[in-house]
């Protein structure tokens, strides 16, 4: 027992001085250096005038290094120096703000360390990498060649972690996917609590793809032996919601605005001025009746990678089936019937579809939606 406590007398302290912020800025840890200056002094341990000359020296140095690194991506005039340019900024505006959790320190022992705000130059560098990863994606894409979608896909990775929404970077990401394999496979998933329809599934499955589209990317559900698919369309389906059928009624009076303009279809005008002190005239008595019932459908569609099963990208699909009918009666003057009421008085009522067939219209709707995603128009067009 006494052999161990000594091992652990001998570590623990070589364990501590390893991590001192002088071992680590001697190692080239600077970050590291600053951040454990930084926790040492928040929680009073160590020699304040020692720990706030290695955080500045920490300090001074990596934005040195960073700064003359970023001086040399400039002075090179490639248009592709920017991305790397904003993480540069990016990581010497970070030391700012770990440094500047202890301000108030820095201020009650009076130690002068300027801190500089690279924010302005973090913006800038994001805009100029963005316009650059954007038509540089642009020029791969129009190659034709899937090794260059397959770049493209990396371009705007980086560019979606510089802003959400550019343009419709989203999109392109979908094309460069599809466009950078040769063959995926599809698979379907239901993860919600419906119990659905016996071919749904299967239905699901058949994309019924143009020669056109499958140039784009073509598919199987079980590839054969030796087949080798590099993506994965994974559908999956995570609910399933049907609302029973309702019936709205609504009971209200109508009127025509201009009544005078009946009287050319009265033959006998006589009859026209009879009717008008009629205490109906120019009332009609509407009951509007109202069937609707709906089936929601959500889930997903994730490209992913078949041989690291990492998600590539995902798509958020919602579907809806909608039953609806409108039938209306009417009474009294049918003169001031409004137009629209016209169209639908008398209509019958209808029997509300079962659930199974709301859900199987939802299913194609969603099928529809994810073809739209997968194959869209535009990559198939350009």
């Amino acid at each position: 027992m006494k052999k161990y406590f000594l091992i652990l007398w001998i570590l623990i302290p070589g364990m501590l001085w390893a991590q001192s912020p002088d071992k680590l800025i001697e190692r080239g840890e600077y970050d590291k250096a600053i951040e454990a200056c930084v926790d040492k002094l928040s929680k009073g341990r160590g020699r304040a005038a020692d720990l706030y000359h290695s955080l500045g020296r920490a300090y001074q140095i990596a934005n040195s290094d960073d700064q003359s690194r970023i001086t040399e991506l400039k002075a090179s005039g490639e248009p592709d120096i920017w991305f790397e340019t904003f993480l540069l900024y990016n990581r010497m505006q970070a030391r700012t703000e770990k440094i500047s959790s202890i301000a108030s320190l820095l201020e009650r022992d009076q130690v002068n360390l300027p801190l500089m705000d690279y924010s302005a130059d973090i913006e800038a560098a994001r805009q100029h990498a963005a316009t650059y990863l954007y038509a540089h994606a642009e020029s791969l894409l129009k190659t034709g060649q899937k090794a260059d979608a397959g770049l493209a896909f990396e371009e705007l990775l980086r560019l979606s972690k510089l802003y959400t929404g550019f343009k419709d970077t989203e999109i392109l990401m979908r094309k460069a996917l599809g466009a950078s394999t040769t063959l995926a496979r599809l698979e379907v998933n239901n993860r919600s609590d419906a119990s659905l329809p016996p071919d749904f599934i299967s239905e699901m499955e058949d994309m019924s793809l143009t020669h056109k589209e499958k140039q784009f990317l073509d598919y199987v559900v079980k590839p054969r032996p030796g087949q080798h698919c590099s993506l994965i369309l994974a559908i999956t389906i995570r609910s399933v919601i049907v609302t029973p059928g309702t019936v709205n009624e609504k009971e209200y009076t109508a009127s025509h605005k201009n009544p005078e303009s009946f009287a050319e279809n009265y033959e006998d005008k006589k009859k026209f001025e009879e009717d008008k002190k009629h205490p109906d005239f120019n009332k009609c008595t509407i009951k509007e009746i109202y069937q609707v019932k709906t089936a929601l459908m959500k889930g997903d569609l994730k490209y992913v990678d078949a041989a690291s099963g990492k998600t590539l990208f995902m798509v958020p699909i919602t579907a809806r089936s909608i039953f609806e009918n409108k039938t209306a009666t009417a009474s009294g003057d049918l003169f001031a019937c409004p137009p629209e009421v016209y169209d639908i008085l008398d209509k019958p009522k209808k029997k509300f579809p079962k659930n199974a067939e709301m859900i199987y219209r939802a299913g194609e709707e969603f099928k529809l939606l994810v073809k739209g995603v997968i194959w869209d128009e535009t990559f198939l067009n350009d």
